[in-house]
């Protein structure tokens, strides 16, 4: 799931390292033990740097850590970043640059170039890896370019995370006999009905990432996705479409969305939890959402539907994590078992299912898949643009200023002020 940017994710996840003294994990590196006596085995653990522990997300990687268990039965994987306590980042930085680092940690693809350039020399190449596990072939080029820098790729891709899209609830959507939303005039006719009818067509939550996201789903349909594909990667700012997509976007927030989206501590899950619970009927959020869903007993397909972003059903504006593989990391060999666990088909169904990703593999089964998987892993594979997300702090700072003061001249200048750079 993003969570803003690797710094923000690493800070988010918390090290203790009393916990980690207290199951003998020592200065914070891995461990290795024995279960003794005649014919005993050894047993290394692998220590694990992830921010995923929320539902939805920590499921998905139990699976990877369970069928890593299965392939390698004496290799143990341990996610510090499970252990709260002091901020998790600095710890990570000062072992990286004491060498000391852990085994594996996670990152996001447009965090990583920035990381390398930061931290050079920090993470192993995975180039031998590639070709040994024949991943070069069988993942994206879109992505493969992703985790490549100067000619050597550098990281693992775990998952592709489409963020324009639109999730709704199936039985309200039946009640008043809806359909999906092709188009923005289309969404904004089924808000218009469903106001009409007393229902919240849109939950949202008023921070601004989660804004980032409904925006630009909003805004590639309004512009038009060779329009926003142009001004995303560095071309031509259209003027006119821009300001068009702020009126779309003030005309959701003003009249269309929960009231309640500006409480304190009001979160994505908590706007994702309106629709679930029928007080909504739609969600513009990235697909980590449809992985929520399933955890509160929710079917894809059955109680929810998924689709892309109406008007632009051709752009998959992604996200990819990645797993990286620090230089000196203790045990570098039993790291790359799970990164092969990882990228394995298996993984990359057992993963995907349960966080409401897409594979990163193209040979992937969809009969393996649930029917909204089948259908987002088609979107992606068919999609005229696919394109890694961008993301600026600036933008996200004036998307809440706008939600509270509904100053389009404002969010227009701050899009004019910070334009994205390829």
């Amino acid at each position: 799931m993003r969570r803003s940017a690797f710094n923000m994710s690493l800070l988010s996840m918390g090290l203790a390292a009393g916990a980690l003294g207290a199951i003998g994990c020592g200065d914070g590196g891995s461990m290795t033990t024995g279960t003794g006596g005649m014919g005993g085995t050894t047993e290394t653990t692998i220590e694990l740097f992830s921010w995923w522990i929320a539902p939805g997300e920590a499921e998905a990687l139990q699976a990877l850590i369970d069928l890593n268990r299965t392939n390698h039965p004496n290799e143990r994987i341990f996610n510090a970043g499970a252990v709260s306590g002091m901020d998790a980042r600095t710890t990570l930085m000062q072992r990286l640059a004491t060498n000391n680092p852990p085994d594996i940690f996670q990152q996001n693809a447009h965090d990583l170039r920035t990381f390398m350039t930061t931290n050079p020399g920090s993470l192993a190449p995975l180039d031998d890896f590639f070709t040994a596990q024949g991943l070069s072939a069988a993942v994206l080029p879109e992505i493969m370019s992703d985790v490549t820098v100067d000619g050597h790729i550098y990281s693992m891709p775990v998952n592709i995370h489409r963020e324009n899209t639109l999730f709704y609830n199936k039985q309200i959507f039946a009640a008043h006999n809806l359909q999906p939303p092709t188009t923005v005039a289309e969404l904004m006719q089924v808000c218009a009905t469903l106001k009409a009818a007393g229902v919240t067509p849109i939950a949202t939550s008023h921070q601004g990432w989660i804004l980032r996201i409904m925006f630009n789903t909003l805004a590639m349909g309004s512009m038009g996705t060779d329009a926003f594909h142009a001004y995303m990667t560095g071309g031509a700012r259209n003027d006119a479409a821009l300001m068009g997509a702020i009126d779309v976007f003030g005309d959701v927030l003003a009249n269309y969305v929960n009231a309640n989206a500006g409480a304190t501590d009001f979160g994505w899950t908590n706007a994702a939890g309106e629709v679930a619970a029928g007080r909504a009927a739609m969600f513009m959020h990235g697909d980590w959402a449809k992985g929520y869903y399933v955890q509160l007993g929710w079917s894809p397909g059955v109680d929810f539907g998924v689709i892309g972003a109406p008007g632009a059903a051709d752009m998959f504006w992604y996200g990819v994590d990645l797993f990286s593989l620090p230089m000196g990391a203790p045990h570098a060999a039993q790291a790359r078992d799970f990164l092969a666990t990882v990228g394995s088909t298996a993984g990359q169904v057992a993963f995907n299912k349960l966080k409401g990703s897409s594979p990163i593999r193209t040979d992937v089964p969809l009969n393996q898949l649930d029917p909204e998987g089948r259908a987002t892993l088609t979107d992606l594979m068919n999609a005229r643009y696919r394109m890694l997300v961008v993301n600026y702090d600036a933008w996200d700072m004036a998307l809440l200023a706008f939600a509270q003061n509904g100053d389009k001249a404002a969010l227009f200048q701050a899009y004019v002020d910070n334009p994205p750079v390829q």
